[in-house]
């Protein structure tokens, strides 16, 4: 089975109902979507080589890029628009990114800014990336090693999901994409708990995980739908995230993307605890987060100075203080401002709960 989403409507998802390999969505490449400038994450094509031949050979150019969070970067973003021009690419050239999470966030910054935007597809190969980071339209690179610094808004006018991408994905890949869907479901779906539960984590069923797929879509695409450029509700999908990503980095990227989101997602869920919230909901994170095989605490390699540092650059800081994506309960997702103040008070006891 995959999905083809058409992100001008946003809520709505397309499926094609029927086991597929690769092969059979070479017809979405068609029609406007022909000859496209080809971003495609170097350990996708080499597992998918004879199934990624035939759109490789009718590209109008082709990036290879290599997976790794050091890579994403300015450098990394010129080389790209270098690619592009080279290959002599026009206003009206589609670009397609192949790959997971950190591959579209570069894609589609560079689809966005070279000519000032070209027709953009993404194909997300992780499940992570699949439930989240291919929705929305936010791209990014990151700079003097904090997650995601320089970026757009650029929303893909198509998305196509193909469940045999997983077949080939590492284990910790696939379980850092848990944690994203875990997230979806404190914002708005507690149903996927009950999906997240049922799973047979080494042996996931291909309907069950397209699924959880299709309510993670829904659930972000009715917010994204409402505000596109995050100046509101969307600031609700940066759950687990002002934690995680400080994480991310100060563990000099050990920890995956989704790793770090968990370990986000009990801290602020602590935090709403102090504020009022349900305090079996950080037990409730940590039990589910295990089940998947993801970690609940951190080691002592991570320097609680350069986490604070990396806190205080993140992007939702304000003068006066920054804005807090927290879990009161499932379903229960609130926008809280905190002052300094308020947190020198409660952010020690809530980052207690990640000591090993």
């Amino acid at each position: 089975m995959n999905f083809v989403w058409n992100t001008a409507a946003m809520k709505t998802i397309v499926r094609t109902c029927s086991i597929i390999r690769q092969s059979a969505w070479m017809k979405e490449f068609s029609d406007e979507w022909k000859k496209p400038f080809l971003i495609i994450d170097s350990e996708v094509r080499r597992l998918w080589d004879g199934e990624l031949q035939q759109i490789v050979l009718s590209a109008s150019g082709l990036y290879i890029i290599e997976a790794r969070e050091v890579l994403k970067n300015t450098f990394t973003l010129t080389q790209i628009w270098e690619s592009m021009s080279a290959a002599g690419i026009h206003r009206d050239t589609p670009v397609v990114v192949i790959g997971g999470g950190l591959v579209c966030d570069i894609g589609a910054m560079a689809a966005s800014t070279y000519m000032r935007g070209l027709k953009l597809m993404l194909v997300p190969t992780t499940l992570l990336c699949m439930v989240d980071a291919c929705l929305g339209g936010k791209t990014g690179v990151n700079l003097a090693g904090a997650k995601n610094q320089v970026g757009t808004f650029n929303p893909a006018e198509k998305i196509l999901i193909s469940a045999e991408f997983l077949d080939t994905l590492p284990k910790r890949e696939f379980r850092s994409g848990i944690a994203e869907i875990l997230k979806t479901a404190l914002i708005g779906d507690s149903s996927i708990r009950k999906s997240l539960e049922q799973m047979n984590m080494e042996n996931p069923e291909s309907e069950i995980i397209l699924e959880i797929v299709r309510k993670c879509l829904e659930v972000k695409g009715g917010i994204v739908a409402e505000d596109l450029k995050e100046t509101g509700k969307r600031m609700l999908l940066n759950l687990g995230h002002t934690i995680g990503h400080a994480l991310e980095s100060a563990s000099e990227f050990q920890l995956s993307h989704g790793e770090a989101v968990g370990l986000g997602l009990i801290v602020e869920a602590a935090l709403a605890v102090s504020q009022g919230g349900n305090e079996n909901l950080p037990d409730e994170i940590r039990y589910l987060l295990k089940r998947a095989g993801l970690p609940t605490a951190i080691n002592g390699t991570i320097s609680e100075e350069d986490l604070y540092r990396l806190i205080d650059r993140d992007k939702k800081t304000r003068e006066d203080g920054r804005i807090w994506s927290l879990p009161f309960d499932w379903c229960d997702c609130r926008l809280i401002s905190l002052t300094p103040d308020q947190e020198e008070k409660i952010l020690p006891g809530a980052m207690s709960l990640l000591k090993a």
